[in-house]
């Protein structure tokens, strides 16, 4: 199969097609190859087809319709899952004869013509969820010939569909006037080879992003497994690295247990992701508060929260923190219900330091869950982590497919600028990205203005995190300290500058701030803070041998 896996199909009934063609062999060499259908990519008139297949038989061309067909009067009806209807004049098979014809004559022939001679090569149509179309005189259709045409019964297995491939193929060969020619392996591989560059195109990175974005929001869904076994317990420890789904679950929390008819509080330190939290649909009954003005709000309200959940918990383990949530909630902590979501790991806040004796007393007030699944990171993204941190953020999600993380070196002093070319990069062209998925992350809050300024002398629209206070994005590109991002995220991250620092402090910088992009990654850094990461790296690999 080419491309191996699918990165974007709309169609149902091209993904059914695809899988039962993994599960069928044709022979030695055999490639099926299946195009993207990105509008937005300028494709060759052959490439509009569905599915191209090469085998040792032959050559076909198959044209994929799902959903409800139709032809009355000689005009065709095609009704999506959606209900969109389209109509045409042409027939699939005509579609296919078409552009089988173009294939052949604009990239077949001029290229290896010799090679098939007497090889059968045609076309065929699949109606996935419709049986056999008849016009009224209750026959075949003149245009649409069973010979080559798959209905809905043939498309219930890779056994059924097989069948119905070797009988197009064989239609095919009865129409060669001599003796069909077999085409070997290596021949087969020349015109998979040739047609490749044509056919599978590399969607654009908009496209990617919101596919992948599809994925997260399946992955999300499956989190709320999870919620069965927290729900049951009065308190409970919800532990899991940066990217495994904390923030989701403890929302979902707060909103299970108003729909109970408690009243829940909803509080972290970040009033950033307070605000993000706040711009979506908060349900009656939650009050999502940040922590630093907790006393205020809770004077002014004058009665305790039936339910607690606690958001980025590893900032709100000291001894009179726990204190004031004691003093807030019914029954208090030891007797009282609360979640708390946190990560130890390294996304402990300098500012907030984590003390060990009051996450004993916890654990020791509550059950311990941990959470093991990264529903947020790409798999690149989740090595170069493993890679520079050396942390545990969460088993690969089953699906989803990110960019290549790249690091981009550049002149010290002139991270900025580089960092300007890499945001231009993911802009460009119609399918670029778009602003408002994009962060710019910074090692510190006196970083933000100059890189900002540097972005808007750029021409690219970019404003400081605290200029959006409804937490709602904006169509510019975040810039952001590391440190307040936190419980935030972007499809696509850049890192500008990796900052001063021991190793350590280093390692916790750039675990925050890898872990906040989902699908695209770049780090920009001088040649001298490479060579310090390749050492990091270099040392981090060592931990894990002796490991």
């Amino acid at each position: 199969m080419s491309p191996s896996q699918l990165l974007q199909v709309n169609s149902s009934a091209e993904r059914a097609v695809y899988e039962m063609l993994q599960q069928i062999d044709l022979g030695p060499g055999s490639v099926a190859l299946h195009s993207l259908n990105l509008p937005l990519h300028q494709y060759k008139r052959w490439a509009e087809a569905d599915f191209i297949i090469l085998c040792p038989a032959g050559i076909l061309l198959l044209e994929v319709k799902g959903g409800r067909v139709s032809c009355r009067n000689g005009v065709w009806e095609f009704q999506d899952r959606t209900g969109k209807v389209t109509t045409k004049n042409e027939s699939p098979a005509v579609q296919a004869k078409t552009a089988f014809y173009a294939l052949r004559d604009n990239y077949l022939f001029p290229r290896f013509e010799d090679k098939l001679k007497r090889v059968p090569m045609g076309w065929g149509v699949v109606f996935k969820d419709v049986p056999r179309l008849v016009h009224d005189a209750r026959s075949q259709l003149p245009d649409q010939p069973d010979e080559i045409t798959a209905y809905k019964d043939a498309c219930t297995g890779h056994n059924n569909f097989g069948a119905y491939l070797r009988r197009v193929l064989e239609h095919w060969a009865g129409r060669v006037r001599s003796r069909p020619a077999i085409l070997p392996p290596s021949v087969l591989g020349e015109i998979a080879a040739a047609l490749r560059p044509n056919f599978e195109q590399v969607p654009p990175l908009a496209t990617r992003v919101e596919e992948f974005g599809q994925d997260l929001a399946a992955l999300t869904k499956e989190q709320y497994e999870r919620l069965d076994d927290i729900q049951e317990n009065e308190r409970i420890l919800v532990r899991g690295g940066a990217g495994t789904g904390k923030t989701f679950l403890a929302m979902a929390c707060a909103r299970y247990d108003a729909a109970a008819g408690l009243d829940v509080l909803f509080t972290t330190r970040s009033h950033y992701l307070v605000q993000y939290l706040r711009a979506g649909e908060v349900p009656a009954g939650v009050s999502i508060v940040p922590f630093d003005n907790l006393p205020q709000v809770f004077a002014a309200r004058g009665a305790r929260w039936q339910s607690l959940v606690v958001d980025e918990g590893q900032d709100l383990c000291q001894a009179e923190t726990i204190d004031i949530l004691d003093s807030v909630i019914e029954r208090g902590m030891e007797k009282g219900r609360w979640r708390w979501f946190g990560d130890p790991n390294r996304q402990v806040s300098a500012t907030h330091p984590l003390d060990p004796d009051v996450l004993e007393y916890l654990e020791g007030l509550g059950t311990k869950c941990r959470l093991r699944q990264n529903v947020r990171n790409a798999p690149e993204i989740l090595q170069v982590i493993a890679r520079f941190v050396g942390a545990d953020t969460g088993s690969p999600a089953p699906r989803g497919q990110g960019s290549q993380v790249v690091f981009h070196e550049c002149a010290r002093g002139s991270e900025a600028a580089a960092t300007a070319v890499v945001i231009k990069g993911w802009m460009r062209g119609d399918g670029g990205a778009q602003r408002s998925d994009i962060a710019v992350l910074v090692p510190s809050r006196e970083d933000i203005a100059p890189v900002a300024a540097v972005l808007g002398q750029a021409g690219i629209r970019a404003e400081p995190l605290e200029a959006r206070p409804n937490g709602k994005r904006r169509d510019a590109v975040v810039v952001a300290a590391v440190e307040d991002f936190k419980g935030l995220e972007r499809p696509l991250v850049c890192l500008a500058g990796v900052g001063e620092g021991g190793d350590e402090e280093v390692r916790g910088r750039l675990y925050r701030a890898f872990s906040r992009a989902n699908h695209t990654l770049a780090a920009v850094c001088s040649r001298q803070d490479g060579e310090a990461l390749a050492r990091l790296a270099a040392r981090i690999a060592m931990e894990g041998i002796g490991n």
